[in-house]
């Protein structure tokens, strides 16, 4: 029998992970990593959300599993055209969901390999975290 190496509730508990790891990093004046990580949890968080698409049993599609696998917060929202009607039709109305949305778009796995500052760490963490309008706030209650 071959096993998945991850499923739906360790995607899950990977982004709460991740998010606890930004938390201890900003606390420490580690922004570049604080970044990082704070991203990774919404990848995680996105990820364990499309894992619902694949059901026991089924063998998924190649062309989703292989867009599935990308970093990129946008590509992964768009790969389920009902969470992204969903997501526009929110950003319409909210506007700090949409800054907040737009923040986390612009994160790049990449990115590691950069040095960040501060304030690109603080407010992406803000943007991913915030208690009502924060991205993994709005994937939570979905996934």
């Amino acid at each position: 029998m071959i096993v998945a190496r991850l499923n739906r509730e360790k995607l899950q508990l990977l982004s709460e992970s991740r998010l606890k790891e930004a938390t201890v990093l900003l606390e420490n004046q580690c922004w570049t990593g604080a970044y990082y990580m704070t991203g990774l949890a919404v990848e995680c968080a996105l990820k364990a959300y499309l894992a619902r698409a694949v059901q026991l049993h089924d063998f998924p599609d190649k062309a989703f599993i292989v867009r599935a696998y990308t970093h990129k917060v946008r590509e992964l929202v768009q790969l389920d055209a009902a969470l992204w009607e969903q997501l526009q039709n929110d950003l319409k109305t909210d506007l700090r969901l949409k800054s907040n949305w737009y923040t986390v778009f612009d994160w790049n796995d990449e990115n590691r390999y950069e040095v960040v500052e501060e304030l690109q760490a603080r407010s992406l963490f803000l943007a991913a975290s915030e208690q009502i309008y924060g991205v993994l706030e709005w994937i939570r209650r979905r996934w």
